[in-house]
């Protein structure tokens, strides 16, 4: 099991918004073991409040409305409403979030947020593969800045990720709330022991 943080510092709180349909998978690692074991405060909002279910069918009960805030990490997960034409309007929030101190995170679907709220015009970033922020988001204008990785990229208070990527994005984020970084990097250490070795999923003999 990944080892617990050292008494140190408190973390900052986390913010996770989801939305309708919302990729569960992409922020299980932080959730999960950002709670677990590193005893994080993470709370769930969704644009608007109320019940929301996941693309597994889980269901969050209650979502309180997000709110614009400083002093925290707010990390948006991707989902089938971030590519609608009708998008979740939460890009004031995210910009005054931004704008009062706060880290702001985007996984997949949710760096269409990011892009649509300007926080990415001039930052070093990543998403779902060239040509994906420019077909959903006109106004994005920082194709100058994008990355092709793929793994999450943190740049000036800002932490972006590809679908694929739930666990460095978990890295990024736990370590902007002050996790410390080498603690950090032990969760992708953690979850690569699944792959290392035989990747054949079976044991010979």
């Amino acid at each position: 099991m990944p080892p617990q943080q050292a008494k140190g510092p408190e973390l900052l709180p986390i913010t996770i918004l989801v939305t309708e349909g919302f990729s569960d998978w992409e922020i299980a690692t932080l959730a999960g073991l950002g709670r677990a074991f590193y005893n994080a405060e993470v709370q769930f909002v969704s644009p608007e409040g109320g019940p929301v279910t996941s693309a597994a069918g889980l269901r969050v009960a209650d979502t309180v409305r997000f709110e614009a805030t400083g002093k925290t990490v707010v990390a948006v997960c991707g989902g089938p409403m971030f590519e609608k034409s009708t998008p979740p309007s939460i890009e004031d929030r995210l910009r005054s979030t931004f704008d009062r101190g706060s880290v702001v995170a985007g996984i997949c679907g949710g760096t269409t947020a990011l892009a649509r709220a300007g926080l990415l015009n001039a930052v070093r970033h990543t998403s779902n593969g060239p040509g994906y922020l420019e077909n959903l988001v006109p106004e994005y204008s920082g194709s100058d800045h994008y990355v092709d990785v793929a793994f999450a990229i943190q740049d000036n208070n800002i932490i972006t990720a590809p679908a694929p990527a739930p666990a460095t994005f978990a890295v990024e984020v736990l370590a902007a709330s002050g996790l410390d970084r080498n603690t950090a990097n032990q969760i992708t250490a953690f979850l690569a022991k699944e792959h290392a070795g035989s990747a054949r999923g079976t044991i010979d003999g």
